[in-house]
Parts: C-alpha cells; structure tokens; sequence
C-alpha cells in the first residue's frame, strides 16, 4: 500500500502559488517598464489582483477544515485482489 501525508498537497498548492505570484510580479513589471499604465491595463490589473484574493480566501475558507495529517492512498493491492476474486460475485 502507498500513502502519502495529505499535507503534500498542501505543498504543491503553495509551490503553484508561488507561480502564480512571479507572474503577478512579470506582469506588473511589464506594466511599469512598457510605460502601460492606461485606465483599460489599470482596470484589468485590478480584476486579476480581485480574482486572486477572492480565489485565496475561498481556498482559505475551504483548506481551514481539513485534517492535514490524514494518510492519502495512492495504491492499495486489494484493490485489485478484491475485484479479481471470483467469491466477490
């Protein structure tokens, strides 16, 4: 049987946030270097930095109930045993 922590996929969510920050980073940079600051690039820059807290919030909301120390299994052999015995039928 392999099983993981479950707070591994904890890690790879805030692995996948720091992405999402450095391209929050690259895109603002872009916008002060390009000299971009136009109401229309303002206004689409503040519905992504929108979208991104309100998506943090619900996954705050969301991550604050669950066990991080349950076991998560990937692969039991009964799995297969138990569906290939012919007394199960």
């Amino acid at each position: 049987m392999i099983t993981i922590p479950l707070y591994i996929i904890l890690f790879i969510y805030l692995a996948y946030l720091a992405v999402v920050g450095v391209f929050l980073y690259v895109h603002l940079s872009h916008l002060f270097h390009n000299g971009a600051l136009t109401f229309v690039s303002f206004s689409i820059t503040i519905i992504i930095f929108a979208l991104a807290a309100t998506t943090l919030f619900f996954t705050f909301a969301y991550f604050s109930n669950i066990d991080w120390q349950q076991p998560l299994t990937l692969w039991n052999n009964n799995w297969i045993t138990n569906t290939l015995n012919p007394s199960s039928f």
